[in-house]
C-alpha cells in the first residue's frame, strides 16, 4: 500500500499537549497571525493530504477534543459541466444517486444512516456536488461505507427517475413560489444568458421534464470518476484507518481522466428586466458582474460587499430599513465562481416605493464610487470577515467544507489564517480602486418583480 503525500505538516498531540503547558505557548507558524497563535481546544492545523493509488484525493482534519466527525464526497461536477447548458441533469442526479445503489435500496439506504444517528445530506451547486454526512466517530466506519456507495456506485432504473422527476418539479415550483429566490435565478439568468451558470441549479419544468435515464447514467459515469472525487473529514478520526476504509470502499471507482473542460459566460451589456407576478410586494435585484475567486481582488470584493450591504451597519441596510424604514429584508452579496462572478443587492419593498429606494441604491453605489469608504468601515469590515473565519473553526461541518471546497476551487484546502492575513492586508486604497469600477451605479442591471393579480 502507497499513498502520494501532497502535504502533512501537523504536529503530532504529544507536541501540542507540551506545548499547551507552557505559558502563553504559541503553534509556530510564520504565517499565523499573533492573536491566532494562542492554543485552543479546536486548533486548525494544516490537514493531512493524500492520494490514494486510485487516485482519490483525502483529507483528513482531526479534532481530538470532539466524539463526532463531518464526511464529506465532493465531486467535481455541477450545473455548467451540463451538456444541455443547464438543464437540471448534475442536480438529478445527486437527488437519484440516493435511490439505489449495486448494494442498497433507497430504505436501507436511510436506515444504514439513521440507525446509527447519522445525518446525511448532499447538494449541488454550479461548479460542484458534494455528500456529505454527520455521524459520531465511533460509526463511522459503517456510515462512510454507505456513503462511498451513493456517490460510486448508484444504480439508474426508470421508475427511480421518474419519482424523481416529479419530486424535483415539485422542487422547482417551491422556489418558484418563493420571490425572493426566483428573483436571483431570473437574475443570473439576465447575468449569464446562452450559459450554462445561468440556469437554475435544480433546471426549468421544462428542461427537467427532458431528463432521461440514460442522461443522468451518461452524466455520472463522466464526471464521477477518481480525478474529480476528493474526500474531506473533520473530527474525531484515527487517519491512517480512515485511509484504508476509503481505499478498500472505491477500489471499484472509475479511473481518473481529464476534468471537463470549462468556458468562460461573455460579459453582456448590463439591462433593465421587469416581471409580474402573484405576490405581495415588490422585489428589486441590482447585479454587477465581478471577476471570480481566483483573482486577486476577492478580499477585496467581500469587504466591499460587508461595507455595501451585509450587515445591520452596512450603509444599505442603515438607509433603507433603520433610518428610513423602506425594507424588511435588505442586502448585498457577492457570488463567485473560478472565472467570473456577481456583486448583487436585493431589496423586498411596496411597489409604490420602487423609485425611492432606487434612488436611494444609485446614491449609496455612486458614493462609494467617487469617494471609497470610511477607515472605520474598512475595520468594521475585517473584523467581521474574520471573526466569522474563526468562529467557523467551531464548526466541524465547516472545517470540512474548508477543505473540500478549497481543493474544488483552488486545488489545495483552504488555510483560514492565510485568509485571515489576506484580508487584513487590503487597504482603502484597494477598495477605492474596486469600488471605482465596480459601484458605478448607470452600469448595473436591474431585475424586479412587480405585484399582478394574474401569472
Amino acid at each position: 500500500m502507497s499513498y502520494s503525500i501532497i502535504y502533512d505538516v501537523r504536529f503530532s498531540i504529544e507536541r501540542l499537549s507540551q506545548e499547551k503547558t507552557e505559558r502563553n505557548s504559541v503553534l509556530p507558524s510564520d504565517s499565523v497571525s499573533p492573536y491566532l497563535r494562542i492554543f485552543r481546544p479546536m486548533p486548525w492545523l494544516p490537514p493531512t493530504d493524500i492520494v490514494l493509488p486510485n487516485g482519490i484525493r483525502v483529507l483528513c482534519d482531526p479534532v481530538s477534543t470532539v466524539d463526532s466527525c463531518s464526511v464529506g464526497m465532493w465531486v467535481r461536477a455541477g450545473t455548467r459541466d451540463e451538456p444541455q447548458r443547464g438543464d437540471g441533469v448534475a442536480h438529478f442526479v445527486e437527488h437519484t444517486s440516493f435511490r439505489r445503489t449495486r448494494n442498497r435500496t433507497m430504505s436501507k439506504i436511510s436506515r444504514d444512516f439513521e440507525n446509527v444517528g447519522a445525518y446525511a445530506n448532499a447538494y449541488t451547486t454550479k461548479e460542484e456536488t458534494c455528500y456529505y454526512v454527520r455521524t459520531l466517530s465511533d460509526h463511522l466506519n459503517r456510515v462512510v461505507d454507505t456513503l462511498t456507495d451513493v456517490v460510486i456506485r448508484p444504480m439508474f432504473v426508470h421508475a427511480d427517475v421518474e419519482k424523481e422527476r416529479t419530486i424535483i418539479t415539485e422542487e422547482i415550483k417551491s422556489y418558484e413560489d418563493e420571490a425572493e429566490e426566483y428573483i436571483f435565478d431570473l437574475g443570473e439568468r439576465q447575468m449569464f444568458d446562452g450559459h450554462a451558470i445561468g440556469v437554475p441549479i435544480v433546471g426549468t419544468t421544462q428542461s427537467v421534464a427532458t431528463i432521461t435515464t440514460e442522461d443522468v447514467r451518461s452524466f455520472h459515469d463522466r464526471h464521477y470518476h477518481a480525478g474529480s472525487i476528493v474526500v474531506a473529514i473533520s473530527g474525531k478520526v484515527e487517519i491512517s484507518e480512515f485511509l484504508r476504509s476509503i481505499e478498500r470502499l472505491t477500489l471499484d471507482v472509475l479511473p481518473k481522466r481529464r476534468l471537463a473542460k470549462r468556458t468562460t459566460p461573455k460579459e453582456l451589456p448590463h439591462s433593465s428586466l421587469i416581471v409580474h407576478r402573484p405576490v405581495q410586494q415588490s422585489h428589486l435585484l441590482w447585479q454587477r458582474r465581478t471577476p471570480g475567486y481566483m483573482h486577486q481582488d476577492r478580499f477585496v470584493l467581500q469587504l466591499l460587499n460587508v461595507v455595501l450591504g451585509d450587515g445591520m451597519s452596512s450603509r444599505l441596510n442603515v438607509r433603507l430599513r433603520e433610518s428610513r424604514g423602506l425594507a424588511y429584508s435588505v442586502y448585498s452579496q457577492v457570488q463567485l465562481f473560478s472565472d467570473c462572478g456577481i456583486i448583487a443587492i436585493y431589496a423586498g419593498v411596496d411597489e409604490h416605493k420602487i423609485d425611492r429606494v432606487n434612488a436611494i441604491i444609485t446614491t449609496a453605489l455612486d458614493e462609494i464610487a467617487r469617494d471609497g469608504i470610511r477607515q472605520s468601515e474598512l475595520r468594521r469590515a475585517i473584523t467581521q470577515l474574520r471573526s466569522g473565519k474563526l468562529m467557523s473553526l467551531e464548526s466541524l461541518t465547516s472545517r470540512m467544507t474548508m477543505m473540500g471546497k478549497g481543493v474544488m476551487e483552488e486545488g489545495a484546502p483552504e488555510n483560514p489564517y492565510e485568509t485571515i492575513a489576506a484580508i487584513e492586508r487590503v487597504t482603502l486604497d484597494d477598495i477605492a480602486r474596486v469600488a471605482a469600477t465596480l459601484c458605478d451605479a448607470s452600469k448595473w442591471s436591474t431585475c424586479t418583480i412587480m405585484p399582478s393579480s394574474e401569472d
